[in-house]
């Protein structure tokens, strides 16, 4: 038996309140206010943020198990204890039909924060007239006494803190 087994990939670590939620890639941080679909800025969706993005790398915010992955790589759903954290690559992509995009996780998997999630090809994304700002959403917010941006505007890296959330 290793000696060092605290970190098995089987489960993810425990959420601590407040629950602490990183930025998923790097660029330039965009509030809920100012995110170009109904959809988000309505809070249909739940509080929510996004990230033009500097790079299509999109990574986990938070340790957490893959509970949904979209066909076409555009999007993918984490639980992370009571959290339910919606993360959608480019605005409308689903159009594209997983044409610049790949997902590294599959249904299921538990994953780090900071682990790679899905990739989004920015050139292609732009070339085929959508917006390729990541939004990230708290899908079950009106289960949690209160959600705060952490920041308002500028640049953000992948592994930021950027939300917190409170039970």
């Amino acid at each position: 038996m290793p000696l060092f087994n605290f970190m098995k990939k089987s489960e993810p670590a425990p959420v601590v309140y407040p629950a602490i939620l990183s930025a998923p890639v790097d660029g330039d941080f965009v509030p809920m206010a100012a995110l170009k679909d109904e959809a988000f800025t309505g809070g249909s969706l739940g509080i929510c943020f996004g990230v033009k993005p500097s790079d299509g790398n999109i990574c986990a915010p938070i340790d957490g198990v893959v509970s949904e992955v979209t066909d076409t790589a555009h999007a993918v759903v984490l639980q992370a204890g009571e959290i339910e954290i919606l993360i959608h690559a480019g605005i409308h992509t689903v159009n594209m039909k997983g044409d610049g995009f790949k997902g590294f996780v599959k249904l299921g998997q538990v994953v780090r924060r900071g682990e790679k999630l899905l990739q989004m090809d920015l050139w292609q994304v732009k070339n085929s007239g959508y917006d390729d700002t990541v939004v990230m959403a708290i899908s079950n917010s009106k289960d949690f006494a209160k959600i705060d941006t952490l920041i308002s505007e500028g640049k953000v890296k992948a592994g930021d803190d950027v939300l917190k959330v409170n039970k």
